[in-house]
């Protein structure tokens, strides 16, 4: 499985693809929005399966990044994660299609099992408008 990893904090995006290549993932990494946009759109990019964003990010919030993705990459997959999980960010990643949320201070089992969940509704035609949350 093909990971896109968005986030602009360098060491979070470096431990996220060390865990998730462990697991056995393909990991790309964009440090930003933008810099995640110029990837998708590469056509020298092995193909994504699911983009991984953070939501708090300098140029373009995860929402904001979501939404682009969306216009331009109809229903490819997105998780959410942020430090920040208030009720209002979640039902407006509801709103805009988002496929999972996850909190920040989840674990890396928790992670791959969202991301595990995201998969296999994508893969049953659930993808668009299901959304999952973990938090602890």
């Amino acid at each position: 499985m093909n990971i896109l990893i968005v986030d602009n904090n360098i060491v979070w995006l470096q431990t996220l693809k060390r865990g998730l290549k462990i697991r056995g993932c393909e990991v790309m990494e964009a440090f930003g929005a933008d810099e995640a946009l110029k990837n998708l759109s590469n056509p020298d990019m092995p193909d994504i399966d699911l983009v991984l964003t953070d939501y708090l990010m300098s140029e373009m919030n995860g929402i904001e990044l979501l939404k682009e993705i969306r216009m331009n990459y109809g229903s490819l997959p997105v998780i959410l994660m942020t430090a920040y999980a208030e009720k209002s960010l979640l039902i407006e990643a509801f709103h805009n299609h988002c496929n999972g949320f996850i909190e920040k201070s989840s674990n890396l089992d928790q992670l791959m099992q969202e991301i595990n969940i995201v998969m296999e509704k994508s893969q049953n035609g659930l993808c668009q408008n299901g959304i999952g949350l973990v938090t602890v």
